[in-house]
């Protein structure tokens, strides 16, 4: 991965002289160690030598303490681990809502205020906040109520692994099962895929999904269960461009209710959008109108359909601009489908082969939840649709949340004698704020940019070990704090390995760990150590 694509900044490399030493595997002991077997004529040799044999390299360490999962996975927002399934889940949050529920449709309504604070509760590492696919609908009733067309389940096959181009998750979810009657679950995204399933207790769960790719679990027995997954999906569902295909290579969309016709109309016209402009161009103009809606105190009336009131004023926040973005995509031909949770709503378009997530804004000003910082959040692909001055988009609400808890836990750590916030061990250290946001606009680019100077790094680097990493930041001869500082391995011009971020405290000097994962090749590699500055500070870079 390129940096830049990790980093909003240019950069100059550091030279690390990180020399990575074989893994030397101690089989009787039960001992992965990693260093250099120098064996010398008047000295006993102390460590023997194994070459290692493919499928048998560190397998002590590749799984978790069910035997099921990876011990670590590495993704491009970071390396995560899963959740241990000997641990108490968190009692208060227990996902318990059966499928019938669903039957009942979401319902438009006319109160176009912003919300200022939502509860959210996310299970998934790395984070989602507050993407988590909770309610999907792709159909629309005469009176706009939305359902779901083909409520029938199927089941989500588990096993499998992992493809080129995929983002990986893992899901820690307690789960209320009622037999076999299917009980609402969050997912990842659409057209998620389960590679693994652990279930504590050990009893029969299986997982199903509905036609708009709503996620359900079934057991054999009525009881509270912790899940714990495995999930993979393909990065290009969270932000990609919309190819450039013709109406004859979508799916089908199934007649619209004849009620909507003339309302569809009066939207069609005011966004200027038509069967004679290709899908992609259709999208395009979609996404910049209902991201031009804005939040009002004053409730849309005037032409007796709530469809055509909200679409025509343009007020709005999430959940209204997804609704009328689907009303209107499927009218015109478009396979589309609103998703919502507790915290916030968007949109799911279809092409010629995949659904996408489409965020058109409208988001809460604040979340109330744990905003797990030992977790790294997610990084989608850049945004490829353009947003308003003013954006409000659900990135930035996770982004400044996050922001918020971290200067909170980081006071109270300052208090406390400056102990990790997220508690001895945990690995908040490593990214504390989490990997940069490509969606998020960066006013620290007109900002003096930030010195970043680094202190003493070990010469010799040890894969699957940490490397302890120190220094000072500061601008215009100020100290920097609370910005973050992301550690990148440069290995070739071609691969590029984001190690984690740290954060600096109030004097601007950060301090942390980073691991080196066990398949980088040994050799000597540079070390890129930058920032994409705060509100006082401009992005910099290690020199």
């Amino acid at each position: 991965m390129r940096l830049s694509s990790i980093l909003a900044t240019s950069r100059r490399r550091g030279r690390w002289g990180a020399v990575l030493a074989a893994a030397v595997v101690l089989v009787g002991l039960g001992v992965a160690v990693e260093g250099r077997a120098v064996a010398q004529q008047a000295e006993p040799m102390l460590h023997e030598y194994f070459e290692e044999q493919a499928g048998e390299a560190l397998e002590i360490s590749r799984t978790d303490a069910s035997g099921e999962l990876p011990a670590s996975v590495e993704t491009p927002s970071g390396t995560i681990t899963p959740p241990d399934i000997r641990t108490t889940p968190d009692p208060r949050r227990v996902y318990h809502e059966q499928n019938g529920s669903a039957a009942t449709g979401f319902r438009p309504d006319r109160d176009t205020r912003r919300p200022h604070v939502e509860q959210y509760d996310d299970p998934f590492t790395p984070t989602l906040t507050p993407f988590k696919r909770m309610f999907a609908y792709d159909a629309v009733r005469d009176d706009y109520t939305l359902v779901v067309q083909k409520e029938s389940l199927s089941p989500v096959p588990e096993g499998g692994a992992a493809e080129p181009g995929d983002d990986r998750f893992f899901g820690d979810i307690s789960v209320a099962l009622r037999g076999e009657q299917p009980v609402r679950i969050p997912s990842v995204g659409p057209g998620a895929r389960l590679l693994n399933l652990v279930a504590s207790p050990d009893v029969k769960v299986s997982l199903w999904r509905d036609g708009a790719d709503n996620w359900f679990a079934k057991g054999d027995t009525t009881q509270r269960v912790r899940l714990v997954t495995e999930i993979a999906i393909g990065r290009d569902a969270f932000a990609s461009e919309y190819p450039d295909i013709g109406w004859a290579e979508l799916p089908r969309v199934p007649a619209q209710p004849s009620a909507h016709g003339r309302a569809y109309a009066k939207v069609a016209e005011a966004i200027g959008i038509g069967r004679h402009q290709r899908p992609r161009e259709v999208v395009s103009k979609m996404v910049a109108y209902f991201r031009s809606f804005a939040p009002s105190d004053d409730s849309p009336q005037g032409e007796g359909d709530i469809y055509l009131d909200l679409a025509l004023s343009k007020k709005g926040v999430c959940r209204h601009r997804a609704f009328a973005f689907l009303v209107t995509a499927l009218n015109v031909g478009i396979p589309a489908r609103l998703i919502h949770n507790e915290a916030h709503a968007w949109v799911e378009v279809r092409d010629d082969r995949i659904w996408r997530r489409i965020d058109l804004g409208g988001a809460a000003l604040d979340l109330d939840q744990d905003p797990h910082l030992e977790r790294p959040p997610h990084v989608p692909p850049p945004d490829q649709f353009p947003w308003p001055t003013g954006r409000d988009s659900g990135s930035d609400l996770a982004h400044r949340d996050r922001a918020e808890s971290l200067e909170k836990a980081m006071e109270a750590a300052g208090q406390n004698g400056g102990n990790d916030p997220a508690g001895a061990g945990s690995s908040s250290q490593v990214d504390p704020l989490g990997a940069p946001d490509p969606n998020a606009p960066n006013p620290a680019e007109s900002m003096p940019a930030t010195e970043l100077t680094l202190g003493e790094v070990d010469v010799d680097i040890f894969r699957g070990l940490p490397v302890r990493i120190a220094g000072k930041a500061k601008s215009a001869g100020q100290p920097c704090p609370h910005i973050r500082v992301d550690v990148v391995l440069v290995i070739d011009d071609a691969n590029e390995r984001r190690l984690g971020s740290l954060s600096t405290d109030e004097r601007g000097a950060f301090a942390g760990a980073v691991v080196i994962p066990p398949d980088v090749p040994i050799g000597d590699h540079d070390l890129v150590v930058a920032t994409p500055g705060a509100a006082q500070c401009g992005p910099g870079q290690a020199r």
